[in-house]
């Protein structure tokens, strides 16, 4: 059994600390984050998206240090840093320096440090990245039609729900349209799916290009992508690769399911097969995740 340790206690935190708690197979010791200890456990109790949650956090430390190298992860063997600003080899090697064993990230880096998207796995590096949910999602889609069929070009559309960078009301934002009603508006923006997706394995760069649509659900996600196939294939065979492909990171779903039937569920990429199209080398697949359960499901299996 892993100890672990928390930095950042927001929505991935908490998705995180939810399933160490939840699943017993680890152990939580320490969580970190700039908010106090009261408010932090009351947040983690009561969801609006997944609902209460009852756990026994008298063995955690709570602490609200500024940054990795203040940390108090005394006797963590993993850390979990969801702050989402650490995104640099020297920003977290502190963790390791203070008797970690491998950290992982939540955020794509910035800098050299390794995105991992499901199933791969690099057992030698201590400190790695899980990349994004919207890469995660477009990288499984990716290679299953590509092992079978070989890919040429994608175009990918994230539909994604808001997130906690966005208003509830018109104001500023670094991105003009980002700044507008998150709870009134389909609301265009940048995404790094394509470029993460390049990361992940370099066969993609400058075959994918992506965008990302915000919309007013306060969870799950739907990816989009259409594919230029080297091989045409029509629709069953589309779908039956994904069913031969299952994990559980890419499930496969033939009953008629909206946004809502997905919170909770832990899979990457879950293709809903009747929204599969084809036309001659053309195919369009599209995947439900849960953006916030989904992600730390894989965030969980890379500190394995």
């Amino acid at each position: 059994m892993a100890t672990i340790a928390i930095n950042g206690f927001g929505r991935i935190g908490r998705a995180c600390a939810r399933m160490i708690l939840s699943e017993q197979k680890h152990k939580l010791i320490a969580v970190n984050d700039l908010a106090d200890r009261q408010t932090l456990i009351y947040l983690l109790k009561y969801d609006s998206v997944h609902r209460g949650f009852n756990a026994d956090l008298s063995g955690v430390r709570f602490s609200s240090a500024p940054s990795p190298s203040e940390c108090d992860f005394s006797g963590a063997d993993i850390v979990l840093d969801c702050a989402g600003v650490f995104i640099r080899y020297a920003d977290l090697k502190p963790y390791l320096d203070r008797g970690a064993k491998r950290v992982v990230i939540s955020t794509p880096p910035a800098d050299d440090l390794i995105a991992l998207a499901p199933p791969l796995c690099a057992p030698n590096d201590p400190i790695v990245s899980a990349g994004s949910c919207t890469a995660n999602a477009l990288y499984l889609l990716s290679n299953v039609l590509n092992d079978r069929f070989g890919v040429k070009a994608i175009l990918a559309t994230s539909i994604h729900s808001y997130t906690t960078d966005q208003r509830l009301l018109d104001g500023k934002s670094y991105e003009r349209r980002k700044g507008r009603s998150s709870a009134l508006n389909i609301i265009p923006v940048a995404t790094s799916a394509a470029k993460n997706l390049s990361r992940y394995d370099g066969f993609y760069k400058d075959k994918a290009a992506a965008i990302g649509l915000r919309v007013p659900v306060p969870d799950v996600s739907l990816m989009c992508a259409t594919f230029l196939l080297e091989n045409a294939a029509d629709r069953d065979e589309i779908n039956a690769a994904y069913e031969n492909a299952q994990s559980a990171a890419l499930r496969f779903e033939r009953e008629p399911k909206v946004s809502a039937d997905i919170i909770g569920l832990t899979a990457s990429a879950i293709v809903d097969t009747a929204l599969t199209l084809c036309c001659g080398n053309l195919a369009s697949v599209s995947a439900w995740h849960d953006n916030e359960n989904g992600f730390a499901a894989r965030m969980l299996e890379l500190l394995i």
